[in-house]
């Protein structure tokens, strides 16, 4: 998982109208995180729990998250289930991503800071970055 959000201050965030991109507005930046999958899968953010105190805050740290396996709905191959939380001094930033494929392959979100392909192999996962606000019902 990045490190890149630690010890910046997060003012607001954004998520792509795809659901393939958040935006973090920060203290001195934009931050992009981009949700990727492997090959021929699809991988998208579910849900985002925000800080309980609003913003801003101030990250601490930033972790992997074990998701619990809610089974596979009827209109998809193999649904894996990831997380990211993000500690912050006001509340946990919870981000709950999903991908979508045969079973064979995965996916997760992308940092500006790794280096690693991005957009699968037929670009199914690159975003529009057209952004609209957080809620809870993303």
């Amino acid at each position: 998982m990045s490190k890149i959000l630690i010890g910046k201050t997060i003012t607001k965030m954004k998520i792509a109208d795809d659901k393939k991109a958040i935006l973090f507005i920060t203290d001195d930046g934009e931050i992009i995180a981009k949700c990727d999958g492997d090959c021929c899968s699809n991988t998208w953010v579910e849900h985002i729990e925000l800080p309980a105190l609003g913003f801003p805050v101030k990250v601490i740290s930033v972790d992997d998250l074990d998701m619990p396996d809610l089974g596979q709905p009827d209109e998809y191959e193999v649904i894996a289930y990831y997380g990211c939380k993000i500690v912050t001094d006001k509340g946990d930033i919870v981000i709950d991503y999903r991908n979508e494929s045969n079973g064979y392959y995965g996916g997760n979100l992308s940092w500006p800071d790794d280096n690693y392909f991005y957009g699968g192999v037929y670009g199914q996962n690159v975003s529009k970055n057209n952004w609209v606000d957080v809620n809870t019902d993303v």
